[in-house]
């Protein structure tokens, strides 16, 4: 047996055996379907299978971005041109088969319910799906008019909420903006502690984290103010700048999250007082309060000017998550060296370095540092 495992026999002279009509069985060959090459090891066919197969994959590109696995919610009118499919030669919508340039315009023509589509080329088939939530003009304003009750109403509460979404029902084609909007309302209920709220101190998917980011996925695709107020808070609590800046009209979150943007960038970034920058009903009405105090304490001018707002800051610092505390170092570095306290500058600049986000801005501000110790001496 030990000659099969260590390939000794391929340098035994020959014996005569196999003229007792004994030979070793032809080894396995895996041939590949598509193509017709063949391989020796499974291992080297399926390798050819999935990464160097001459058969390219199906493609289908939707308002110039790829498409994936995930259900894709669809909520606004497309036309045949906003479906590019490519390398595909058939197509299977909901069971039906028909041609790539078909099964666009078909794409195109959905306004309500589930949708799946199959794309092959050459046997390689590529999967997705997606739900089409086409919503009236009509309906979305009687949703927005309801918000406006719900705020009118200065009630934060289970049945608030619920009394939003009992008026929002009458408008069905616009079940989804409602439901994004009211998963944000829950996680703001949440996030405030309330305790009659079931997700109040709970974490992950489960708590207002849990809540906004559902939020977001459905209100990103809404072209409507509080959506984009919705989607730009959310964005700017977890220290997605970029995106608060454009996801919100509010000039006072789009202002304080250029500045963090700038700093984390190690770009020139103003010490201006921001907390005066005008701010839409919206962006002051859907904010929770620890994001409005976030915002606020992160407006304020950095000229070292600031003492009595940051030694508020620094006190409430310990019961910040991570991305709050974050932004408050960053201010309170950048006060405490504007008003020629290095040593505490330094003590909240240590608390950040080892963040890859600010790997940036610790760096200049250690040189910025260093350079005013050389100028002292």
């Amino acid at each position: 047996m030990g000659f099969w495992h260590t390939g000794y026999m391929e340098f035994h002279e020959p014996t005569g055996e196999g003229s007792l009509g004994f030979s070793p069985p032809a080894p396995p060959t895996f041939r590949c379907p598509h193509c017709g090459l063949v391989f020796t090891t499974d291992r080297d066919y399926r390798v050819h299978a999935f990464e160097g197969h001459a058969t390219p994959r199906p493609i289908l590109v939707f308002m110039g971005r790829e498409c994936g696995r995930s259900r894709l919610t669809v909520t606004v009118g497309t036309s045949p041109s906003d479906w590019i499919i490519k390398n595909a030669d058939s197509a299977v919508v909901n069971t039906r088969t028909m041609t790539a340039v078909r099964a666009s315009k078909f794409l195109a023509g959905q306004r309500s319910g589930v949708t799946d589509l199959e794309l092959s080329n050459a046997g390689v088939t590529q999967n997705f799906q997606f739900e089409f939530a086409l919503a009236e003009e009509e309906d979305l304003q009687a949703v927005d008019d309801a918000l406006e009750k719900f705020f009118g109403g200065r009630d934060l509460s289970l049945r608030a909420i619920d009394d939003f979404i009992m008026r929002s029902r009458r408008f069905p084609s616009a079940s989804k903006y409602m439901e994004g909007l009211a998963n944000y309302l829950y996680g703001v209920l949440a996030r405030e502690g309330v305790v009659e709220s079931a997700f109040a101190g709970k974490a992950g998917d489960e708590g207002y984290d849990g809540k906004y980011d559902k939020a977001v996925g459905v209100l990103g695709s809404f072209d409507r103010a509080p959506a984009e107020a919705v989607c730009g808070i959310v964005a700017f609590h977890y220290n997605q700048f970029e995106r608060a800046m454009t996801r919100t009209r509010s000039q006072r979150v789009a202002e304080v999250s250029l500045r963090f943007q700038s700093m984390l960038r190690g770009e020139p970034w103003t010490t201006d007082d921001l907390t005066q920058r005008a701010h839409s009903s919206l962006d002051y009405a859907l904010s929770d309060s620890v994001i409005e105090r976030i915002l606020t304490a992160s407006a304020i001018p950095l000229d070292g000017t600031a003492s009595q707002e940051v030694e508020d800051i620094v006190t409430d610092l310990s019961a910040q998550r991570p991305s709050d505390a974050l932004k408050l170092h960053l201010i309170a570095a950048e006060h405490f060296l504007a008003a020629e306290d290095p040593n505490r500058a330094k003590w909240h600049a240590e608390q950040v370095r080892h963040s890859p986000k600010a790997e940036v801005w610790y760096t200049a501000f250690r040189d910025r540092c260093k350079e005013i110790s050389a100028g002292d001496k």
